[in-house]
């Protein structure tokens, strides 16, 4: 299928600002007509991509094109005729009136005077009607609520009439009536109009409802897209939202409902385990913020005073072995995290480098792995080896050998100690 038979066309699209990329060699079409609903994490990278779409962002290399035309080449008022932007919070600098801001959804098909004719009017009331904010248009638009923004600005894109709209999370400031409202506006002109709509959403469930299909984001990279029941996969959401979620399917309806899992599974009637945490630098915080949520007491160290970790585990309650700031791990405070160790059932280590000043706490793990507990490492220490002759890989190597294993990611980590 030729790019001009898609609406919308990313190819080895890399793109993103100054100081960083985001997007990360991204490809993708979207069929006239089709509704897709992109999802992924915070910061993965959906805004980016709608502004790259929309011709807001200029990729560093790559394609993106709009009904087969290069996006970057349309001029202005060619690009309103063919795309609508709803984004996720507007700020008007002028004194506008929610009418006035929906007239501008016009503006690209005015005449060479700006004159709106009768039939541009036309368009504008009955997209405010079908957005319920005709009887806004009076007042001004900054001293409407988050909600009613959010609509008043949907029907001044509406109002425009583009063949593919693209919503940036701008439905979730609405409450639940108007939301559906909402969509049901979009489904219905997707259907009768064949308006290509691209919506962004954080809410799983709502977007399999609504959506013919759904790209899945993580880390400026498309990791999955079809239809709702081939991207709602648990084992592919749960890497991807680093958490665990439940994915279930109502037999009679065919509905799709995505949630969390509230509780930490260790149960009422289980005593919580110790897991004694190797950190330090501020690598140890998400540890410690994690597994104290699923119910785990928390021990850690050796630590320097004055170390991000250090200052965390105390804020959190958590019991550590402390050296001096910027002094090598001693005696006394080794021989503190031994009885640590001791006390703990699992000893995990976070992504710390190594160096000579806290080599011994690798010691540590070995200690505990001597002694029939379990030793989870974060993988690649050898990239994270500052000792001489490599001595911290030599020594996880040998822990792997006997037993040790290595996590990838926190909610992989947190997954097998609740096992």
């Amino acid at each position: 299928m030729k790019d001009s038979q898609h609406a919308l066309s990313f190819r080895d699209v890399v793109a993103g600002y100054r100081d960083r990329t985001v997007l990360d060699g991204v490809s993708f079409d979207v069929r006239e007509g089709e509704f897709i609903s992109l999802i992924g994490p915070n910061g993965c990278g959906k805004s980016t991509l709608l502004k790259t779409a929309s011709a807001l962002i200029r990729p560093f290399s790559g394609t993106v094109t709009i009904f087969g035309a290069e996006v970057s080449s349309l001029r202005p008022a060619a690009r309103a005729r063919l795309v609508g932007v709803v984004p996720q919070k507007v700020e008007s600098p002028m004194a506008y009136t929610a009418g006035q801001i929906v007239m501008n959804g016009r503006t690209a098909s005015s005449g060479l005077l700006g004159r709106l004719l009768d039939e541009d009017f036309m368009v504008i009331e009955r997209s405010m009607i079908y957005t319920n904010v005709l009887h806004l248009k009076d007042r001004y638009f900054m001293e409407l609520s988050g909600g009613e923004q959010q609509r008043v600005i949907l029907a001044m894109v509406l109002a425009q009439e583009p063949r593919i709209i693209m919503l940036d999370e701008s439905i979730s400031h609405l409450d639940i009536n108007h939301r559906y409202e909402v969509l049901r506006i979009l489904r219905r002109i997707n259907r009768e109009k064949r308006m290509t709509v691209v919506l962004v959403s954080h809410d799983l469930s709502l977007s399999a409802e609504i959506s013919d299909r759904m790209l899945l984001m993580n880390a400026g990279k498309i990791v999955s897209g079809g239809r709702p029941e081939e991207v709602l996969k648990p084992e592919v959401l749960d890497g991807v939202y680093d958490c665990e979620l439940r994915v279930q399917h109502d037999p009679l309806t065919g509905a799709i409902t995505v949630t969390g899992v509230l509780e930490n599974g260790e149960g009422t009637d289980r005593e919580a385990r110790t897991v004694h945490v190797i950190a330090g630098g501020g690598t140890g915080i998400e540890l410690y913020r994690r597994l104290s949520l699923q119910g785990f007491r928390l021990t850690t160290g050796v630590l320097n005073r004055m170390d991000s970790d250090a200052e965390a585990a105390e804020a959190l309650g958590v019991e550590a072995a402390l050296e001096k700031p910027f002094s090598a791990v001693g005696a006394d405070s080794l021989r503190r995290a031994l009885a640590m160790v001791a006390g703990a059932d699992i000893v995990a280590l976070s992504d710390v480098p190594f160096g000579p000043g806290n080599l011994v706490n690798l010691r540590l793990a070995e200690e505990a792995l001597t002694a029939g507990k379990q030793v989870w490492m974060a993988e690649g220490i050898g990239k994270r080896d500052y000792t001489d002759g490599r001595q911290a890989a030599a020594l996880a190597a040998r822990l792997l050998e006997n037993g040790a294993r290595e996590w990838s990611s926190l909610h992989e980590l947190v997954r097998e100690l609740k096992a």
